[in-house]
């Protein structure tokens, strides 16, 4: 059953509820796309949900996929939730390509942490995540596109499951059958049906072609390994030498593989 957006009744049944949000540029025009305004909001809204169901004594699971600024709206969505009794509520998280929208040297000069990539660097007080997955697309976008992701600091003792897979930002995510959208489909699809989520995957067209069987993705991905293509991409993280690279040769495609 899928919530409203506009904070409407809680469901008073348990079950399964699916709440999904338009990007920011697309619900917030250009101050969306600059300054990821409306995010907070949206985060809002997941929170007086869980609030909701918490009230009425129910334990709440949370399985959160984001893209680009979506990616960035779980980080700040988990630091919305941080008070929240982790023994009650679960965090389980896939973020694709985390962008926060900013000049990596800009950042690094943002002394007062104004900027997204700053405010949402840090979950490291978040307690209650579960499985934490982190995607990022190797193939890199000009400075000029403001496309630098951010590697977040989690709490040190949280397993995270970082991996570089194929592909340029949401470009991976086009759909249509090629080796780099058939990888980010398989990932997404096995966390969010790992994490307990029901998947209906048989009734769309677009997803019986992108979900290609594991021995025939695997084929792809072995082809894909004798592609020479070395690439790197600046990060924003706490370590100002961060990189995402895609080496030239290995004995792995990346971690999936």
């Amino acid at each position: 059953q899928e919530l409203s957006q506009s904070r409407t009744a809680v469901p008073s049944a348990p079950g399964h509820y699916k709440l999904c949000f338009d990007g920011c540029g697309v619900s917030h025009g250009l101050v969306g796309t600059l300054f990821a305004s409306g995010l907070r909001e949206q985060c809002e809204t997941v929170r007086e949900y869980v609030q909701g169901f918490l009230e009425q004594g129910f334990s709440v699971k949370i399985n959160f996929v984001g893209l680009s600024r979506g990616g960035i709206g779980g980080l700040y969505l988990a630091q919305t939730l941080q008070d929240v009794d982790p023994a009650k509520v679960v965090m389980n998280t896939l973020l694709y390509d985390p962008v926060p929208g900013n000049f990596v040297w800009m950042a690094r000069l943002d002394l007062g942490g104004f900027m997204n990539a700053n405010l949402a660097m840090d979950v490291s007080s978040c307690r209650f995540f579960g499985r934490v997955v982190v995607l990022y697309p190797h193939e890199p976008l000009p400075d000029i596109a403001v496309h630098a992701p951010l590697i977040p600091r989690f709490p040190e003792d949280q397993k995270v499951e970082w991996d570089v897979i194929l592909g340029c930002h949401q470009g991976a995510l086009w759909l249509r059958a090629n080796v780099d959208t058939c990888l980010s489909f398989a990932l997404i699809r096995d966390f969010l049906q790992d994490c307990g989520s029901q998947l209906d995957l048989r009734s769309d067209m677009l997803a019986v072609q992108l979900s290609v069987p594991d021995d025939h993705l695997l084929k792809m991905l072995e082809q894909e390994l004798h592609t020479d293509r070395q690439t790197s991409r600046i990060a924003h993280a706490c370590h100002r030498t961060s990189l995402v690279v895609r080496h030239a040769r290995g004995r792995f495609l990346n971690a999936a593989h």
